[in-house]
């Protein structure tokens, strides 16, 4: 980080990401004990963005993405000179915008454009999940080669674990879906928390 004492982007930043991701995991923690008309083990957490709770959840995806586009640019600034990463930004504003789209287009269900709102969702929950990975692995192996981030390598086991999940979930077509989504989820969570504190 270039100075001691964050500007108030930084600041504002780490105040909103710490927010969305304790709304995001209280929310989705707890739907999955209260919708008991769904199996967590098989279902994504895009299932419960309809139904009870779904609104709350839509609210967290929201919250969760306006605090991703402010990490974007602040991440970008509080990284040394040297070390920044316009791509691993990029990403992140790439997920911000993603995100939304992720959470609102299951209110499209049995609508005449369902077809369009599913295939519109894939694609973003996809592009989602990718460009955090791809943006966690950049910006954690910037931040390792700065002074005061070197002996925190959590970020960079965190975003790994993350990528070797993702390809599982991908890949790995004989392993509960919704577990497989779920712990992908955790290890974001997990590395988001990690990069604001």
């Amino acid at each position: 980080m270039e100075s001691t004492r964050p500007a108030p982007l930084q600041r504002l930043s780490i105040a909103l990401l710490y927010a969305a991701v304790v709304a995001f995991a209280l929310t989705a923690g707890a739907l999955q004990f209260t919708r008991t008309d769904l199996d967590p083990m098989a279902m994504p957490l895009s299932t419960y963005l309809r139904g009870p709770g779904g609104a709350c959840l839509r609210g967290a995806y929201d919250l969760m993405a306006a605090s991703l586009a402010v990490f974007a640019f602040a991440g970008y600034r509080a990284t040394l000179r040297a070390q920044r990463s316009a791509l691993a930004s990029m990403l992140f504003m790439v997920a911000a915008l993603a995100l939304p789209v992720v959470a609102h287009t299951v209110l499209f269900e049995n609508t005449a454009q369902e077809n369009l709102a599913r295939l519109l969702h894939g694609l973003a929950a996809q592009a989602t999940f990718l460009c955090l990975v791809m943006g966690m692995l950049l910006w954690s192996s910037r931040w390792q080669r700065e002074e005061g981030v070197r002996k925190r390598r959590a970020g960079v086991v965190l975003a790994w674990l993350a990528f070797v999940q993702m390809w599982m979930l991908a890949l790995w077509k004989g392993l509960p879906p919704g577990l497989m989504q779920k712990l992908l989820i955790v290890l974001i969570l997990l590395w988001l928390g990690w990069a604001a504190s």
